[in-house]
């Protein structure tokens, strides 16, 4: 036996012990003298297996280069080339191992699952259905064709898959962990929550388990060891430990710095093998300005109640509009109806990849994309790290700095992003004169509610928190008990979607020694108009911290319902406050929980006192004319000429 064969043998068998890096040394030695094709095959899986991608793509390229008919080595690059996001090249490689070898089962799974992140879910289920009928026991596969359905939004069929994959393999913890995504996305966060618990036990390090595990728990009011996970997040975000979602953590903390941190963070993991396009250099001037409005909420949502006059306002003189939904294709939507007709063209592109949108882009010339969306649900940042045009802006979508190299310019107010705060955001921020969220259209209230349909008693103060569950934490909640403590003759009208909700809530009110006679939950409204007429029934609207009401702020002045704001640092605490300052009701904002109390006590103890503040809110309201959304649409045509000009 030779010594390259001692030495090769040897390797293997330490690459077979697990061994990796003491198997790596014994092949990077081989390959100074011996061009084998096994020995790089060899090489670059012991890369791909210590996650150093780039490294595994090159020595897998060079065995392929030198015999290109071992279908391993190009599934093993596939999957290489796969952890980088370049799935569409994985998916090519993989057809390549599935040609040298119709029954290489795994290449049959790792193409469905680029082709599902390609979103050619048809495609991947067709791939998934081969392993299953080959491998019937393979957990893997069971998991992830339920990713394929999850997807497509068909959850029943996707948890039966999942709980299939469970059932084969109890702690595969990844598919649990799915599980409890989808048991999230349909509201039954205890049984989320049991899922979760059950990943807690078998491993507590488990990617994002502490950031699902507060989402779920505050969801229900279930505030139990919350500012323990809470002081763990702090902690990892700052050594950047953890990739927690930017949306979320406005909810639990306000401090733009954390914000700042947690974001880059964030786009440094989920950008870290994507590469970006130079598209620096601005369009030739054509006749028109091409503007690229991209949200994933072409559909009744807040964001496009409000974009809907600026669409309509803008002027088609000067501007082409161009729709980019990135959201689901609710095409009998009749918001989504109604905007339509003020673009030049609506393009649905959610079954896109981010390739496929940008070709588009540029075809059309784009000359400023504005992102609606951000880091929440439907949004797609890494369109914007890639570059879909020239000039990319942030807008209402998302409240706070994406963090994300590829959006240049933040659309804000000086309320909303003072100029001391501006260093914790990634982009540059630009000002608009007045409050930056304009009012969506008025609305007719014909609906005539009365306090009997809604359980309220006649002759006491009402105090209305219609909140997010997420936008409710303890402190806030203490605030409020101490509020009814002091104005005895008060009932607080609150949301709970469903009966554990109800229970958590009513028992931390009886914890604090609150009357639960005096706890109203909503029984819901079916329509915006019978929402905002039964508003006219409260009093007072406690608003929440440290995420404000935004759009609803317009809801609550509509109903002439003084709210009590208490503004923070971060954007999502500033919003309500920038309105209301924008129509001079500067004091009912205040900047800590002792003025906050003292302010809602005051009005809730003084019906004269109340009764002036509403009728100021009503005069206010239209001297200051907060329901016209031309002049916020000039003011955003402004921005966009001079940056074009620039």
């Amino acid at each position: 036996m030779t010594n390259y064969e001692i030495e090769i043998n040897r390797a293997k068998q330490l690459h077979l012990l697990n061994k990796i890096e003491e198997a790596q040394k014994i092949y990077l030695n081989l390959i100074k003298t011996n061009k084998n094709s096994i020995i790089f095959f060899l090489l670059g899986t012991t890369y791909l297996q210590q996650k150093k991608f780039a490294e595994a793509i090159k020595h897998l390229k060079i065995s392929i280069k030198l015999d290109s008919n071992y279908s391993h080595a190009y599934n093993n690059l596939g999957i290489a080339l796969a952890e980088t996001n370049n799935f569409l090249e994985a998916k090519n490689n993989y057809d390549k191992a599935i040609s040298l070898d119709k029954g290489y089962i795994d290449a049959y799974l790792n193409r469905g699952i680029s082709l599902n992140k390609l979103k050619r879910y048809s495609e991947a289920i067709i791939n998934f259905n081969l392993v299953i009928k080959a491998k019937p026991h393979d957990a893997k596969v069971f998991n992830n064709i339920a990713n394929v359905y999850r997807n497509l939004k068909l959850f029943d069929n996707a948890l039966e898959n999942y709980d299939k994959a469970i059932k084969i393999q109890p702690n595969y913890l990844e598919a649990i962990n799915n599980k409890s995504q989808i048991l999230y996305e349909q509201k039954k966060y205890e049984l989320s929550l049991s899922c979760l618990k059950k990943i807690h036990k078998i491993n507590p390090e488990f990617d994002n388990l502490t950031e699902n595990i507060i989402k779920n728990k505050m969801n229900i009011f279930e505030w139990s060891n919350l500012d323990k996970l809470k002081n763990t997040v702090e902690k990892q975000i700052i050594k950047r430990e953890t990739k927690f979602s930017p949306l979320l953590l406005n909810y639990l903390y306000d401090e733009p710095s954390l914000h700042e941190i947690n974001a880059k963070t964030y786009c440094k993991q989920e950008f870290k093998y994507i590469k970006k396009n130079n598209l620096k250099k601005l369009n030739p001037k054509s006749k028109k300005i091409k503007i690229g409005y991209f949200s994933g909420d072409y559909h009744e949502h807040p964001v496009m109640y409000i974009m809907r006059n600026i669409f309509k306002y803008h002027d088609n003189k000067i501007f082409e509009l161009y729709a980019f939904s990135l959201g689901p294709d609710r095409t009998k939507s009749t918001t989504r109806i109604d905007v339509k007709k003020y673009f030049k063209e609506f393009f649905s592109v959610n079954h896109l990849t981010d390739e496929e949108i940008i070709n588009l882009t540029n075809k059309l010339k784009i000359d400023i994309a504005i992102d609606l969306s951000g880091i929440t649900e439907n949004g797609r940042p890494t369109l914007f790290f890639r570059r879909v045009a020239p000039i990319q802006l942030a807008y209402l979508g998302y409240p706070g700095t994406s963090g994300n190299e590829g959006i240049d310019y933040i659309i804000a107010d000086e309320n909303i992003i003072p100029k001391n705060i501006k260093k914790f955001y990634t982009e540059k921020v630009l000002y608009l004169p007045d409050c930056y969220i304009p009012s969506p259209s008025p609305i007719s209230v014909k609906v005539n509610s009365k306090k009997k349909d809604y359980l309220l008693p006649k002759d006491k103060i009402i105090f209305c928190g219609f909140h997010n569950p997420l936008k409710i934490n303890p402190e806030l909640f203490h605030s409020w008990c101490k509020i009814l403590s002091e104005v005895k003759n008060s009932v607080i009208w609150l949301k709970a979607f469903d009966d554990i909700s109800k229970k958590n809530l009513k028992k931390e009110f009886s914890l604090n020694k609150i009357d639960l006679n005096r706890i109203i939950f909503d029984v819901g409204a079916d329509t915006i108009n019978e929402h905002i007429n039964r508003l006219k029934l409260a009093d007072i609207f406690l608003d929440s911290y440290p995420y404000s009401s935004h759009s609803t702020t317009y809801d609550y002045i509509k109903a002439n319902l003084p709210m009590v704001i208490m503004k923070g640092k971060s954007f999502s605490s500033r919003v309500s406050a920038s309105i209301y300052k924008s129509i001079k009701m500067d004091e009912l904002i205040c900047e800590n929980y002792k003025e906050y109390e003292r302010i809602a006590i005051d009005l809730g103890s003084d019906k004269l006192q109340l009764k002036k503040i509403k009728n100021k809110l009503k005069i206010n309201s239209h001297k200051f004319r907060i329901f016209e959304s031309k002049k916020t649409t000039k003011n955003l045509e402004k921005i966009y000429c001079k940056l074009l000009e620039n």
